[in-house]
């Protein structure tokens, strides 16, 4: 697999579509799954809430790029980077209508890297 980087974005030049990718997930063992229901919507945009610890939420958002079985990668349009995170972890999912977003970033570090308290 190639990758470019062009004009800020990331391009596959290999012909490996996420169609595909949903399809290695859709087995049996993984319907009903978080990971199967990601990569339904992978291009979709997503904050994500991921218990660190016993109670700890720390929020990420971004485009749903791709999912594994263990990961899922987030395009972070704002701050134009990637951001892989273990399945596992997370909690909740919210999912936006299109053209919405939430009305503040979470990604970024100066907002203590998107924490939330759980109280």
């Amino acid at each position: 697999m190639e990758n470019n980087f062009n004009n800020g974005g990331f391009t596959q030049s290999d012909s490996f579509t996420s169609e595909q990718k949903v399809n290695a997930l859709d087995t049996e063992e993984m319907q009903g799954s978080v990971q199967l229901l990601l990569a339904d919507n992978v291009g979709e945009y997503v904050v994500i809430e991921f218990l660190i610890g016993n109670d700890r939420l720390v929020r990420k958002q971004g485009i749903v790029y791709s999912v594994g079985v263990s990961y899922v990668s987030l395009f972070d349009d704002v701050n134009n980077n990637y951001i892989v995170c273990d399945i596992y972890s997370i909690r909740f999912i919210y999912f936006y209508l299109p053209g919405q977003r939430p009305n503040r970033n979470y990604n970024g570090f100066n907002n203590n890297g998107g924490t939330c308290q759980n109280r």
